[in-house]
């Protein structure tokens, strides 16, 4: 994990959390019997992570595996992630990949055509009638006395020293499942609670270590479980 970040990197004092409440919402955009009816096959995107993680292959292995496990037990019609990354591999490789030669910087421009265009290759190539995403994300939740609950998940943090009741603000991962129509609009979207990304130093929280990151499968599988679970 490139931890190195600014939003992890920073230590977090407690004891100063705003009040905080959530309305729960439908993941669905459309009517939950139109979204079944219309969208019976699901084209799976790579799955992908926001640019602090460095999420070793067997993680995302284990998401598509969980939600693609789910979708035909609903009865959906699922094509695998390496159809659309194949694609997307093939492209790459036509526009000389996504390095700068010079400066040895990845060409995000270059980067997103090429996934632009691979989503419409697709389209082209195959019959399906939605593509959706599988993404591990970063959020800051509340936290109470070493415990934090948030997208359906709960989890006691690590710490180091006596335990307190405080409450605060804590950095934690998410899976997100989401689902597109041939337009790009969502249809719908829900997450499932990873894992927490800090643990407690006597009165701070602090960002946990690379290595204590993707090494609960149980908490893998379960997060993917809970994103993909409204369908």
């Amino acid at each position: 994990m490139k931890i190195g970040l600014a939003l992890l990197g920073v230590v977090a004092t407690m004891f100063c959390a705003p009040a905080f409440s959530a309305d729960k919402e439908s993941p669905y955009t459309i009517p939950k019997k139109a979204f079944k009816q219309q969208y019976k096959t699901i084209a799976l995107s790579p799955v992908d992570a926001d640019g602090i993680f460095d999420m070793p292959d067997a993680v995302a292995a284990m998401l598509e595996e969980e939600i693609t496990k789910h979708l035909q037990k609903r009865g959906f019609t699922v094509i695998p992630t390496t159809v659309l990354g194949d694609i997307r591999k093939k492209m790459e490789r036509q526009v000389g990949g996504y390095e700068d030669p010079e400066s040895g910087r990845i060409n995000a421009a270059k980067m997103q055509a090429v996934r632009t265009h691979a989503f419409r290759e697709l389209w082209f190539q195959k019959q399906f009638d939605a593509v959706a995403t599988i993404r591990v994300s970063a959020s800051q939740v509340p936290i109470e006395s070493d415990n934090v609950k948030w997208d359906g998940a709960k989890q006691k943090i690590e710490r180091n020293g006596r335990s307190k009741k405080y409450a605060g603000q804590i950095y934690v991962s998410s899976v997100s499942f989401s689902v597109y129509d041939q337009a790009d609009k969502v249809l719908f979207s829900s997450y499932g609670g990873l894992e927490a990304l800090m643990m407690r130093d006597k009165d701070q929280l602090v960002a946990l270590p690379a290595e204590k990151y993707f090494k609960d499968e149980k908490r893998i599988r379960k997060a993917a479980q809970i994103a993909v679970s409204p369908i």
